[in-house]
């Protein structure tokens, strides 16, 4: 039993050992978190000052990745990852176990005791601040450098940046912490420490550890800093070492005479973050400097331009310079001179603008400049010369809402950037102003709003070719995110992301879809017209079956309103279809389409935006749907056409474009005629009218929108919303005529007036018969001189025709315009695609009846030999009895032998009625004309 345990307790320990990472090499934990050498990592100095700050996870925490290459490079190379993982097993991700924090103390237990002393270290431990610093944020991780690296945090050149996460201007540990200095920074770069590092590149100059500690920084009130009163003069003498004789022969005691012997503590005099070199012996005051330069007139010559040396006094002490004497700037000065600025040069503004001066120098300012360019703008050219005044005073050229004309000065139109060979945009600051940008500052005074140095920065200002530039294309979304933080982190996610989209062709950016200067508010009708555009650059196949449907032509005949590309797929949220955050996801499209359309179904959302009759595949419902209206329409316009082209030649070759001569007229026919149409006929024919010339006209400015002439006629009808209105009158007046015409058709079955088989054979049925194909081919026969002229009762069968296809198109083009107009009714019952069908036929049947009546029609009725230029007798309902028995002989003998020719003869109608039936008819008959003129143009383009 005794063996039993033991056996049992070493097969435990065995089993605990081979799951534990005890391998002799780094390889176990390798094999999930190794990555790739080509990746690009950050020491905690390069890094945003958010990680840094520990306000959110690092790289290496999102992505526990290791590059082998870069960790045997850091301090701990040699080690085992387990040596700080203590807690990692091979399987730790499989049974979800996060691994604990690092445990530096483990190691560096002399460093964890300074530190929990430290404000660091009770900030982080005791206060638990989100901004506290730890190991890593310092040091890094896995790729902690030795403090003699160049490349480490810790070496004295990168020392200020890694402290300057934290302690700068703007980070968000300053903006939640009130500090007495919050750019400490700044002011140290401009020091005269900063310099030596930065300018000079001294590492022996002090950094922020030589005079704070490293992990032992305390309260300067903490009588254990190192930065105390009482321990600030032993800090300063580890570099300073003769100080106090030095002190002694500058200043002779002469300001401490209330503590002879004893030197002041040295930030009394030296500002900590921003020592200066200061000049004691031999002074040269402001006032020595304005005994010269309160001369207005003094001047002097430099390459042959004459420069004023004037000093207004009043604007110096009004400067941000007012506390700062002459030699501050103007170092070089020598009392040994007359007079003392005698060779002096040009002040050197990096003396205390180390950082602005140096990114102006890699700035295209800077660089021509350089070159000697006399366009160039220096520092006092924005910011003056002894006037020198905040950026947050509102008579500064720096404040924001002068920045604008300032950059103006040269880059508005005229100017002499503006004009340089390489500026394509000539009026930007023209622009500007007319932007939302420029509105919100001048319109609306929001000192917040993005002025030209929010995009192009202050200083470095660099050509959008350069990949440096703030506004290059692989760096505008960064730039705009200053302002527009959340729309950039939705687009980061995007399809337009290069994260997302991994493409060698140009993903589209800020400036691509909102422009540059000429930014508008997203809401405006100006800029939602132009989205198709924009997108079009890239999306040419879908632009082009966008602007095919309802939505892509009012568009283009200027309604704002109608749907564009990003209301169905979204702005900086675009993500695939298959993605469920996608608009047009099969979750979430029906909402999408419900935003225009309230009661939006499914089917409704099946509707295809994007589809052509030209994928026979893919949308073969859409192929045949127009393949069968175009022959139709080409079969009906080809054979009535032959028609009526022979009927022309025959007419020509016979002279029958001539009336008889009047010595030919029967003296007893003369004003008389013969009835021909009931008041309600004529009624109805000028409701069809009216209706269809409306519905002609409205509709084939939304057909062929981007045919000038329609466009036109749209805008000058009030635009696609008034077009639509009139295009729905027309179709009520057509649901009412046709109802009245049915109901005359029953209530004739009702009283007997006709039946069902006299339709099949009385004259006046306007039901096709047998007559009707005998007479069709004898006046074919006829009209190539092969036959006689047939003679035509009541009705001809080109005029049956007619009839029938007014019908045809009132339920052809009348049940697809319903669908279009109620959509959201209509897919209550049918598929989506029903709509992309019902617009192919009801475009095409249209056209059909269009070409048909202002051609055909009106050739058959009008324009033939006997009627040009009119027939007017829909308008007056009567036909000249020698024209009725020229025109239908069979018809007036059978009047003439049933008696009925009496009853039916009438006299003329009064002369003003004829004028004003002729007018009409007219201007109905040179609407169509122009109408199908326009039509045919329009084919033909």
């Amino acid at each position: 039993m005794k063996y039993c345990k033991f056996i049992v307790s070493v097969g435990i320990i065995l089993l605990m050992l081979s799951s534990t990472v005890w391998a002799s090499d780094n390889q176990v934990c390798l094999d999930c978190h190794e990555g790739d050498d080509s990746d690009v990592f950050l020491l905690p100095f390069e890094r945003p000052a958010a990680a840094a700050m520990n306000k959110e996870k690092t790289d290496d925490e999102e992505a526990p990745e290791i590059i082998l290459s870069k960790f045997t490079e850091s301090v701990h190379g040699k080690k085992q990852c387990i040596d700080c993982h203590t807690d990692a097993t091979e399987d730790h991700e499989e049974n979800d176990e996060p691994l604990k924090k690092v445990d530096c103390a483990e190691c560096h237990k002399k460093e964890l005791v300074k530190f929990k002393e430290s404000v660091h270290g009770e900030a982080a431990l005791k206060r638990k601040d989100r901004f506290a610093p730890t190991c890593y944020s310092c040091h890094g991780n896995h790729y902690t450098l030795p403090s003699t690296s160049p490349r480490s945090s810790t070496y004295v050149m990168n020392i200020p940046a890694t402290c300057g996460n934290c302690h700068k201007e703007g980070t968000p540990m300053t903006e939640s912490h009130e500090f007495e200095q919050s750019n400490v920074f700044e002011n140290y770069s401009m020091s005269l420490h900063g310099t030596g590092l930065f300018k000079r590149g001294l590492t022996i100059t002090a950094v922020c550890t030589n005079c704070h500690g490293t992990h032992d920084i305390m309260n300067h009130k903490d009588p254990k800093s190192k930065i105390g009163k009482k321990n600030i003069v032993a800090t300063c003498l580890q570099c300073h070492g003769q100080i106090e004789k030095v002190h002694d022969k500058i200043i002779k005691g002469q300001l401490w005479e209330h503590e002879p012997g004893k030197i002041p503590v040295c930030v009394e005099c030296h500002s900590p973050h921003k020592v200066r070199n200061v000049v004691y012996e031999d002074p040269i005051t402001d006032k020595t400097c304005l005994s010269c330069h309160s001369d207005p007139n003094l001047q002097m010559t430099r390459s042959g331009r004459t420069i004023s040396l004037y000093t207004d006094e009043s604007q110096l002490k009004k400067s941000v310079h007012f506390e700062q004497s002459c030699v501050k700037c103007h170092f070089d000065v020598n009392p040994a001179r007359d007079p003392v600025c005698k060779e002096s040069k040009s002040v050197d503004c990096s003396v205390c603008h180390a950082e602005p001066v140096k990114n102006y120098s890699e700035g295209i300012h800077g660089k021509l400049l350089a070159d000697k360019d006399k366009d160039a703008p220096y520092c006092t050219d924005c910011h003056g010369t002894h006037g020198v005044l905040s950026k947050h005073n509102p008579n500064s050229p720096t404040f924001p809402e002068k920045v604008p004309e300032l950059c103006g000065g040269c880059h508005k139109m005229g100017q002499k950037a503006a004009n340089r060979n390489h500026s394509t945009e000539t009026d930007i600051l023209g622009n500007y102003t007319a932007s939302i940008h420029g509105k919100g500052l001048f319109e609306s005074g929001l000192l917040v709003t993005a002025t030209c140095q929010s995009c192009h920065t202050s200083h470095k200002e660099l050509p959008a070719d350069d990949p440096q530039s703030t506004v290059n294309p692989k760096n505008v979304a960064a730039t705009c995110a200053n302002c527009h933080y959340r729309i950039n982190e939705r687009l980061k996610d995007s399809v337009h992301s290069p994260d997302v989209t991994k493409t060698d062709a140009q993903l589209p950016t800020c400036n691509d879809c909102h422009s540059s200067h000429t930014i508008k508010r997203t809401n405006l009708d100006d800029f939602r017209l132009g989205i198709m555009n924009e997108c079009g650059q890239c999306h040419e196949a879908l632009t082009k079956s966008y602007l095919e449907s309802y939505h892509g032509k009012v568009s283009k005949l200027g309604i704002g309103r109608a749907a564009k590309c990003n209301d169905c797929h979204g702005s900086h949220n675009m993500y695939p279809k298959s993605d469920p955050r996608s608009t047009l996801h099969r979750d979430n499209i029906v909402v999408t389409c419900q935003k225009c359309h309230p009661h939006a179904n499914e089917n409704f959302a099946s509707y295809l935006p994007h589809a052509t009759h030209d994928d026979k595949e893919k949308h073969p419902e859409l192929y045949y749907s127009y393949w069968f209206m175009t022959i139709l329409l080409g079969g009906t316009m080809i054979f009535f056409g032959l028609h009526t082209l022979l009927w022309g030649i025959r007419s020509v070759i016979h002279g029958a474009t001539h009336r008889r001569r009047k010595e030919d007229h029967d003296p007893k026919m003369k004003g008389k005629f013969v009835r021909r149409f009931k008041p309600i006929q004529m009624v109805l024919h000028l409701l069809i009218i009216i209706s269809f010339l409306s519905l002609a006209v409205t509709g084939m400015t939304l057909k062929f929108y981007d045919i000038p002439f329609f466009a036109s006629i749209s805008h000058m009808l009030g635009g696609p919303i008034t077009t639509g209105i009139i295009h729905r009158i027309g179709a009520f007046i057509t649901l009412i005529y046709a109802a009245i015409h049915l109901y005359m058709i029953i209530r004739g079955f009702i009283r007997r007036e006709f039946t069902v088989k006299g339709l099949l054979k009385e004259e006046y049925t306007m039901v096709p018969l047998m007559r009707d194909l005998r007479e069709m081919k004898a006046n074919i026969l006829w009209f190539i001189g092969l036959g006689k002229k047939p003679e035509f009762g009541h009705w001809t069968y080109w005029e049956k025709f007619d009839y029938l296809a007014v019908f045809w198109g009132i339920a052809v083009i009348g049940s697809t315009g319903l669908v279009l107009w109620f959509p959201e009714v209509a897919t209550i019952l049918l598929p989506g695609w029903m709509i992309n069908v019902a617009t192919i036929i009801h475009s095409d049947e249209a056209l059909l009846a269009s070409a048909f009546i202002f051609t055909i029609h009106f050739f058959n009725s009008h324009f033939r030999p006997g009627k040009f230029p009119m027939d007017p007798v829909i308008f007056t309902g009567v036909v000249p009895l020698e024209e009725f028995i020229e025109e239908r002989p069979r018809e007036y003998q059978q009047m003439v032998e049933k008696g009925e020719l009496d009853k039916n003869i009438t006299g003329s109608l009064p002369k003003w009625y004829l004028n004003m039936a002729h007018v009409a008819g007219l201007t109905f008959l040179t609407i169509g004309i122009v109408t199908v003129i326009a039509i045919i143009y329009s084919l033909l383009h």
